[in-house]
């Protein structure tokens, strides 16, 4: 139990320093490219993610189980990393020759030349990550929770330093971009072969782990394609029925580019206590699930999903009040601080979204997610097609919203289908949405009092307040009980246990 403590504690820290690094870096990044720039390069980024997720993405899950499998067992250990090199070594040179074949088309599809040729420059870092993601799967699978974690924020804090150097040398921003994510790709695959190598890792014959290999680690590639898929879609549609809708190209790759480009990273912040949520619960819930002790389990995903809930609807009037002055600060763009504003309220769906679809994982359902997903993207592209002639970035906030709605109610149900679960979660969930309002207000009448205020102090200090103001609030109305974070309660030895009622407060349905 102190190991698995100390992994999260380690993980959760360097975790937090490489979040803050790349959201650092994206404004950097915003400032340096502008709208139009960032635009043509979230595109390119979308479809390099894309190109990742079918060639890697399952190949670290297989690897780390097959290497805690394998114990003491160095051969077989050493033939599923050597199976793993090579599977994902050929799967990467197949699709980096099938983009450099068809990329007169695919720059078509793109709707801006550029965004191919920056893609074209992002493709070493595939064929790296093909290295990186077998060696990964092996530490992960020895536990090496914090070497995995230390590389990645060396990756990430190289790849700034090289960027703005490359940048302060007067290259093309676009291009020394991509160049500088291949670098960091191969920085990656580099630290990983000597972590591999000098913990007594060696290359050996993959017969007889190739076909293990893939069996296993396809079905999982392949819905993790169809995420990375959607974000790839969404990323090429939507400047498209901008342009539709009567916007020139650098138009639409600007209101592109300062909406998921500039805004949605930033709502995603607070998403990552969630994220931290799902990572503490999920074993625990595994463990439940597994043991038959389905009260436990129940009583797990009631209080996550309330928490989730209650965490999301804290940052909204923030958001909502301060999204154009946010922007104007961080971006030096209002337009992005304008999307931001409008689309606060979508992170009480995507935080639902974020906990349930986790939750799957645990319970053997993650063919239920895909398909649940599935269908909430299939929601997102009916709403931008309905409205495809009188298009705005505002009709993108609202099909996201429905779509990761659709999906969370449909993971919800599949959940209460296996463990039979109650939603009381739903008067919680109500009422943080009502109670949204007063605090928006309080937020927007705060910040005007405080004009006279640094910006940075305005938004801070009015900021802040809402977000307490809410958390008060949680507490009257009963959503957030913290009386039992305070004291613990006391029972005799020999007194009965009597039974509770269901109860609707979070820290009453306790893990």
């Amino acid at each position: 139990m102190k190991f698995v403590l100390k992994a999260v504690l380690s993980v959760t820290f360097f975790t937090a320093i490489d979040r803050i690094l790349g959201f650092v870096f994206k404004i950097y990044l915003s400032r340096e490219l502008g709208a139009v720039g960032m635009g043509v390069y979230q595109v390119a980024l979308s479809v390099f993610f894309l190109l990742l997720t079918v060639t890697t993405s399952g190949l670290p899950l297989i690897v780390s189980k097959k290497t805690a499998q394998s114990g003491q067992n160095g051969k077989t250990m050493h033939g599923t990393v050597s199976a793993a090199l090579l599977v994902g070594l050929a799967s990467a040179v197949l699709v980096c020759l099938v983009v450099v074949l068809l990329q007169k088309p695919l720059g078509k599809m793109m709707a801006s030349p550029e965004s191919m040729t920056l893609l074209l420059f992002m493709l070493p870092g595939v064929l790296f990550s093909g290295v990186y993601a077998a060696l990964r799967g092996n530490l992960w699978g020895k536990q090496k929770y914090t070497t995995m974690s230390i590389i990645e924020v060396v990756e990430q804090t190289l790849r700034i330093l090289l960027t703005v150097l490359l940048f302060m040398l007067g290259f093309n921003k676009l291009k020394m971009t991509a160049v500088s994510l291949s670098a960091s790709c191969a920085v990656t695959a580099l630290l990983c072969a000597v972590c591999y190598f000098s913990g007594k890792g060696k290359l050996a014959s993959p017969k007889g782990e190739i076909v293990p290999l893939l069996r296993s680690s396809v079905p999982i590639t392949c819905v993790r394609a169809a995420s990375s898929a959607v974000s790839s879609v969404i990323a090429i549609v939507v400047p498209f029925i901008l342009m539709k809708a009567g916007n020139t190209r650098e138009q639409a790759m600007y209101l592109f580019g300062a909406s998921v480009g500039m805004a949605l990273p930033l709502l995603y912040l607070p998403v990552t206590v969630v994220g931290s949520l799902a990572y503490v619960m999920i074993p625990t819930l595994s463990k439940a699930y597994g043991s038959g002790n389905l009260s436990s389990a129940r009583r797990q995903i009631e209080t996550a999903v309330t928490l989730s809930i209650v965490v999301a609807a804290l940052f909204v009037p923030a958001f909502a009040a301060l999204g154009l002055p946010v922007g104007k600060l961080v971006y030096d763009n209002v337009d992005a601080g304008r999307f931001l504003s409008h689309a606060a309220w979508l992170l009480i769906p995507v935080s639902l979204e974020n906990i349930v679809s986790s939750m799957l994982n645990s319970l053997d359902l993650e063919k239920r997610g895909f398909v649940n997903y599935m269908i909430g993207s299939a929601v997102i592209f009916a709403v931008l097609g309905m409205f495809c002639r009188n298009f705005s970035v505002d009709v993108l906030i609202y099909a996201l919203g429905a779509g990761w709605t659709i999906s969370s109610i449909l993971d919800l149900l599949a959940i209460k289908k296996r463990v039979g679960i109650r939603f009381t979660f739903i008067m919680p969930l109500v009422l943080s949405c009502l109670l949204v309002l007063p605090a928006t207000l309080l937020v927007k009448t705060l910040f005007s009092l405080l004009g006279s205020l640094p910006h940075l102090l305005a938004i801070a200090i009015s900021g802040g307040i809402g977000c307490v103001f809410m958390l008060v609030l949680s507490v009257v109305f009963g959503i957030l009980d913290v009386s039992l974070f305070f004291k613990k309660k006391t029972q005799k030895p020999n007194a009965k246990k009597k039974a509770k009622k269901p109860c609707k407060s979070i820290a009453k349905t306790t893990l």
